[in-house]
């Protein structure tokens, strides 16, 4: 049974304005004529007309649907779940921040790698949870996260939350369905699992993830990455129907905007958009690896759209970034003090120029 905050457990929050969408379901029919919500007038002089074009203009005008439920039909079928299992957002950003106030009280403890994705903290601290980290394994030329540290964590201090993301950010280390299963039947029923798998799409050939909706567990998705939307933020989760509607009931209503939901649903319904951008992607990922260590530089394996180097200390690439910086040219360091020794380098074509790779080889 899925568990959330106290004030939470045994409280029903309405929403006031749950939309046209649901209003025809609730009738039976379509509603022609859209006189309670107080949209603007469509005037044919909108300056957004010569940039987006009628449809992105009509949607921009008229509210959203606030459950986003032709997209969450749409993902629905591709994942192989209900569409009560499904959860749309304004990014995966949003969704860790949701997750944070659905399980979390002030001072109960969460659980992460030290050096993951920062955002989590952020939230985090934002919702006022105590903060436990777990080292990263080293092993060879890998930095990943320890699954059985941060179980024996999880349980010692009865963390409300565990966060991961798998694949991982920024070391870009995947486990694979066993391992997942194995974490998350290692933790407390009670505590929830946040997945995130931002980066999935980027795992072709590997072990393929679990799959639908696991227990006390909410699984993060994002269109920023393999579909070409991070500008709109759109993201989604995947957990069991009590939880997804509990999230429902603490959702801003028109997070996700009416063009955001529009742009989702058109490159959800291409079939061959976001495989053809994956597959370059992965190629360009390669390439960008294999000619960083042809340069005797330390990368970790990745299954994501970028590459991580490792270099010997901080110092070093502190001064590279630095440089790089100066001639226009922004690679990522971690802000955390167990990671500042990486800089992590996306997979795109200017990567792979000679100034790049040189000034990346030059610790």
């Amino acid at each position: 049974m899925p568990h959330f905050a106290r004030h939470l457990e045994h409280h029903n929050i309405h929403n006031p304005f749950p939309g046209i969408v649901k209003l025809e379901q609730a009738l039976g029919h379509r509603v022609v004529s859209r006189l309670g919500a107080n949209e603007s007038l469509p005037k044919p002089s909108s300056p957004l007309l010569a940039l987006f074009g009628d449809a992105l203009t009509e949607a921009a005008r008229l509210y959203p649907d606030p459950y986003a439920l032709a997209l969450r039909e749409r993902v629905a079928l591709l994942r192989g779940v209900e569409t009560e299992q499904v959860l749309f957002d304004a990014g995966a950003d949003s969704l860790i921040l949701l997750a944070l106030r659905l399980v979390c009280n002030a001072g109960d403890a969460v659980v992460c790698s030290a050096g993951t994705y920062p955002t989590f903290r952020y939230f985090a601290e934002g919702v006022g949870s105590r903060v436990l980290e777990v080292p990263y394994q080293q092993q060879a030329a890998q930095l990943r996260p320890d699954l059985k540290r941060l179980a024996e964590v999880a349980r010692a201090e009865r963390a409300a939350l565990l966060y991961l993301a798998n694949p991982d950010n920024p070391t870009g280390h995947y486990w694979g369905a066993d391992d997942i299963l194995a974490l998350r039947n290692a933790l407390p029923a009670r505590t929830m699992l946040l997945l995130d798998e931002a980066y999935i799409d980027f795992c072709a050939g590997e072990d393929a993830p679990p799959p639908g909706a696991l227990p006390q567990t909410l699984r993060l998705r994002t269109l920023s990455k393999a579909y070409g939307l991070a500008g709109l933020r759109v993201g989604y989760a995947l957990a069991e129907q009590a939880i997804i509607a509990k999230a429902d009931q603490i959702r801003p209503q028109y997070a996700l905007s009416g063009l955001a939901q529009l742009a989702a649903k058109t490159v959800l319904d291409d079939p061959d958009y976001a495989p053809e951008l994956i597959a370059a992607t992965i190629q360009l990922r390669e390439r960008l690896a294999d000619a960083l260590r042809h340069r005797d530089l330390t990368v970790l394996p990745s299954h994501t759209n970028f590459v991580s180097v490792a270099y010997a200390n901080p110092a070093s690439s502190e001064a590279i970034q630095r440089r790089l910086l100066a001639d226009g040219i922004a690679v990522h360091r971690p802000p955390h003090p167990a990671m500042r020794h990486l800089l992590r380098v996306t997979a795109q074509s200017q990567a792979l120029s000679a100034k790049v790779l040189d000034a990346l080889a030059e610790g």
